[in-house]
């Protein structure tokens, strides 16, 4: 691959909502993910310019697989996205949808596409965390789409050219050609767009809890878990989707660092990860559970006895604890259980070693990620 001169620099640096150049890869990672950066946001996002012939870049998109032509344009990008807003209730009615919504947020095909990110022209490897989301949303709200699954070298090519330099995965093209990028703009468009929108944080409290954990996966985990997925990442996709990763996205000085880091150092960041994921196992617990000593544990067949108001006693049934702990509680997930779970699968590039470690040291972690996998079905079989 060609030096970065070689290439044309356009829009943000990300692919996925948040750039793996931005992890850091020292034994104590800022919090923030944002220092010591190997390249700016600009800089790792390339284009091809009409002249470079002679790098990689520009023979892996000579002849691009074709994945449609551009029916919307850089000014619909966005634009359906509703302003925040505290969430929506069940009693709360959506407003009149569109054609194009009408067309696009049912459960046929028709209408809408979603961009996703893989390993490989034709592949089917699911690894962003992100784009993970997006496809747990629409599964709860059983939304029909096409999914076009894009390399590296396909989102910032192909894509950015048919919606906008700066374009990221998950994206959502509408029948008429509008698109919505970015994860949570797209929870928050099916929230108020579908008819049963309601179900993706089913309250304000549920909401912000999503958006505190969407922003502890970018924050928190990402400085851990980013630069032991990265070499998992880099050896599952195809030749110049790799260049591009390790060469431009990740930085060759970073690079370099991540490929060789250490047995200790991979060690540090899990145990890190480990701790960092307390802070949910204590949600998980506060209600009893495997780690903690309540008195009825969260599993058991058994009633537990109440006193009433008249000091007489009545039996509840514990039949919902029976049930697998979602975070917002409930009978089914919620995008606060997807923003998490993104970051779980994108911890299986780094391989089961790893990923066990982390995510099952603490046993109601565990149980959450085992009930994620059996809810997610057939999807789970495309998870890296």
């Amino acid at each position: 691959m060609e030096h970065t001169s070689d290439v044309k620099k356009a829009g943000s640096a990300a692919d996925t909502e948040e750039d793996f150049s931005t992890v850091p890869t020292t034994s104590a990672p800022s919090e923030s993910g944002f220092e010591d950066l190997a390249i700016s946001e600009t800089d790792s996002n390339v284009r091809v310019a009409p002249n470079d012939t002679g790098s990689s870049l520009a023979t892996a998109i000579a002849n691009p697989p074709n994945i449609g032509s551009a029916r919307g344009s850089n000014n619909a990008l966005n634009q359906v996205y509703p302003v925040p807003a505290p969430a929506r209730e069940a009693s709360e009615p959506t407003s009149p949808p569109t054609r194009a919504e009408n067309a696009s947020l049912s459960t046929s095909s028709s209408g809408l596409v979603l961009f996703d990110l893989t390993n490989k022209p034709g592949g089917t490897d699911c690894f962003s965390p992100h784009t993970i989301k997006t496809i747990l949303d629409l599964k709860l709200l059983n939304v029909g789409y096409e999914r076009q699954r894009l390399t590296f070298i396909q989102v910032r090519n192909e894509l950015a050219q048919r919606i906008a330099d700066n374009v990221t995965v998950p994206a959502l093209e509408l029948s008429d050609g509008s698109h919505i990028v970015d994860s949570w703009n797209i929870a928050e468009y099916l929230e108020r767009r579908h008819p049963q929108g309601y179900r993706i944080f089913g309250d304000s409290s549920t909401k912000r809890l999503a958006a505190l954990l969407n922003s502890f996966g970018k924050t928190v985990l990402a400085p851990h878990i980013g630069p032991l997925a990265q070499k998992g990442v880099h050896a599952m996709l195809d030749q110049e989707s790799a260049d591009y990763f390790s060469d431009v996205k990740i930085g060759k000085q970073r690079w370099a660092k991540v490929s060789s880091m250490p047995q200790s150092e991979k060690d540090n960041h899990v145990q890190q990860a480990i701790a960092k994921l307390e802070v949910v196992n204590s949600m998980l617990i506060c209600e009893g559970g495997p780690d903690s000593t309540p008195t009825q544990p969260i599993g058991s067949s058994a009633d537990t006895t109440l006193v009433d108001s008249t000091g007489g006693s009545r039996a509840t049934s514990v039949s919902r604890a029976r049930k697998p702990l979602w975070f917002a509680g409930g009978d089914e997930p919620t995008h606060a259980d997807f923003v998490l779970f993104g970051w779980y699968v994108f911890t299986r590039a780094a391989g089961e070693r790893v990923t066990n470690e982390i995510w099952t040291a603490h046993k109601p972690i565990a149980k959450w990620v085992d009930a994620m996998l059996e809810w997610c079905g057939d999807l789970a079989k495309d998870f890296v």
